[in-house]
């Protein structure tokens, strides 16, 4: 399977195609939505009961709302998932642990209760040992939903700053920079520049660092970074494998070389004002259509959920 997208990007696609095709379970007083709320108010687990089992649509409602409940897990970049597929009638998604899972829209089967079941226990503080879906795995997605709000209206905040003045990018982009401020500012500079940013990163870092790649492969950082590429799935490859690195603690002669390059190399960029006027309109593109889309999505579904379950 083609992977072409980031994951963060390619599962809200998803989702939002999805939740087209479920309204029925949105609109008060329809007969899926009734049914919706039976099935929850008299089934502890959704699975065992007939009434869903036997729908299409009810099935296909939760499996979006899975995914909706763990598109922004991680942060935007969506850490959780190393790949993500949707060809319209399966899914397929790899996770950061290399665990491979697929299903198939609105089909119970066993490809569906593995997923459920590893679901469970990747997105939870402690393995679940489920394997099936209770009702109250609700009320954990609302609460996804709540937490990704929080999230989105500080990162809203932020780009803000971004998109004034050079200082206060620069403020913005220092060595203490936020997980999902420096993937949306590395992701949106001009093409050359990205490409060039990985090469200028190689050098400053061990020639013998081996890495995983988002499809499992063991290896050399240099077969990666000291190659310039104009090609978006490639580049977003980089881009998982930069983050990954910059953000592992364990690794901390990295982590500081990697911090002061990247603050070294962004205060050069914006130097060039073509450079910096296109890196803000591309923030703002990403703003339009990842962020303030996330944020009209989370709000519908968390209100829809506010309805249909309680703490």
């Amino acid at each position: 399977m083609k992977y072409n997208l980031p994951p963060g990007i390619a599962i809200i696609q998803s989702v939002v195609k999805k939740l087209e095709d479920v309204q029925s379970f949105f609109i008060k007083g329809s007969d899926d939505y009734l049914l919706l709320r039976k099935v929850l108010g008299e089934s502890d687990i959704i699975d065992h009961d007939e009434r869903f089992l036997t729908h299409d649509g009810f099935i296909t409602y939760m499996q979006m709302l899975l995914l909706a409940g763990m598109s922004m897990f991680g942060g935007v970049a969506l850490s959780c998932l190393s790949c993500f597929s949707d060809d319209g009638d399966v899914v397929y998604l790899t996770w950061d642990t290399g665990v491979s899972d697929r299903f198939s829209w609105g089909i119970y089967d066993d490809s569906l209760l593995q997923f459920l079941s590893y679901y469970q226990d990747r997105l939870s503080s402690k393995p679940q040992f489920k394997k099936n879906l209770p009702s109250n795995i609700m009320i954990g997605i609302k609460g996804f939903f709540a937490t990704y709000l929080d999230i989105l209206g500080s990162l809203d905040t932020k780009i803000t700053s971004l998109l004034s003045d050079k200082e206060s990018f620069l403020a913005m982009v220092g060595v203490d920079i936020n997980k999902d401020i420096l993937f949306l500012v590395i992701s949106s500079l001009p093409t050359p520049q990205l490409s060039r940013f990985f090469m200028f990163l190689y050098p400053h870092l061990p020639v013998d660092l081996t890495v995983t790649s988002p499809d499992g492969r063991s290896m050399k950082l240099s077969a990666i970074f000291d190659n310039p590429s104009s090609d978006f799935s490639f580049l977003s490859e980089k881009m998982k494998l930069f983050l990954d690195l910059y953000y592992n603690d364990r690794l901390t002669d990295i982590q500081r070389v990697l911090k002061e390059k990247t603050a070294e190399f962004l205060s050069s960029v914006i130097q060039n004002n073509d450079d910096f006027l296109q890196t803000q309109a591309n923030i703002k593109s990403v703003r339009e259509s990842q962020i303030d889309v996330r944020k009209k999505l989370y709000s519908t579904l968390k209100n829809h959920l506010d309805e249909l379950v309680y703490v």
